[in-house]
């Protein structure tokens, strides 16, 4: 500590990992040149936890040796609940109006897409997931608005068929609000070749009922005209404990016009429901005749 004046000094030294020291150093005028050793004293602390996110294996749900139990559990409870919604819609069924809105990124391109739409629809009437046939065609509507994906539901979700055609992941649990939500991703399995749907669900944790779903179509480029990519994004809303409805709707594609040398355009469509009609009284009251 040579050319320093005389008089006190406060040092602190730190590192990270050690215990800082601060001590007091008195130098006088016949205080001689001399070095100083501080030596620190390590300590122990906590990093932040670090999540280790594993590939999980898709899984059918038909085979029990490859699916936790806890996720057994969650697909019996989907199942039941799918039964118990379809068993309610076809001995109550309702009428649902929803509104629709369609934007392109580009209206010359396309200029019979845009616009708004209410349409109604029939709870037993609903069309139902099938393998290979998502995308379906409504003969009352010109083209390119006639293109109708058939959005799954629980009715879906825990459907025989699409059970037997997907596969799952249980992706884990996140809290919204208090309450508990089970993340479930599904994807075709590799045997069907058609057009199908891939995606997420995400279940109450307590009723099991669908909340909310993201819905991705496989092999666009099979469908005709081909789309580049269509991403359905659906809230479902619960009009009876444990029967849904879809809420809200907003789905975006990216296809390409009649004319390969034009470029991709952008469609958005997005629904809200407006209201339900039970057409033979609510379950529990007797029909006033």
């Amino acid at each position: 500590m040579a050319g320093l004046a005389p008089g006190s000094y406060h040092l602190r030294v730190k590192e990270l990992g050690f215990a800082a020291v601060d001590t007091v150093v008195a130098l006088t005028a016949d205080t001689a040149p001399q070095n100083l050793n501080m030596v620190l004293r390590p300590i122990a602390f906590t990093l932040a936890t670090v999540t280790i996110k594993v590939t999980r294996a898709c899984v059918d749900p038909g085979d029990t040796a490859t699916a936790d139990s806890d996720f057994q559990t969650i697909l019996v409870e989907l199942r039941k609940n799918a039964e118990r919604e379809r068993l309610l819609v076809s001995s109550y069924p309702f009428v649902y109006r929803i509104a629709k809105w369609f934007d392109s990124s580009d209206p010359s391109a396309l200029p019979r897409w845009g616009g708004a739409d209410t349409v109604a629809y029939r709870s037993d009437e609903r069309p139902h997931y099938s393998p290979g046939n998502l995308i379906r065609e409504d003969p009352t509507v010109k083209p390119p608005n006639n293109r109708i994906m058939t959005v799954p539901g629980l009715e879906d979700l825990g459907d025989p068929e699409f059970l037997r055609s997907h596969c799952f992941i249980y992706a884990g649990s996140v809290t919204d609000s208090g309450v508990v939500i089970h993340r479930i991703d599904f994807r075709p399995n590799k045997s069907l070749h058609a057009p199908d749907v891939e995606g997420s669900a995400f279940l109450d944790g307590d009723s099991f009922v669908i909340r909310r779903a993201t819905f991705r179509i496989t092999r666009p480029y099979q469908l005709r005209p081909p789309v580049t990519d269509l991403q359905v994004t659906t809230i479902y809303r619960e009009i009876l404990p444990g029967v849904t409805v879809i809420g809200d709707v907003r789905s975006e594609q990216s296809v390409r016009p009649q004319f390969s040398s034009m470029r991709t355009v952008r469609l958005t469509e997005r629904q809200r429901l407006l209201d339900v009609r039970f057409l033979k009284g609510l379950p529990g009251e007797s029909v006033k005749k």
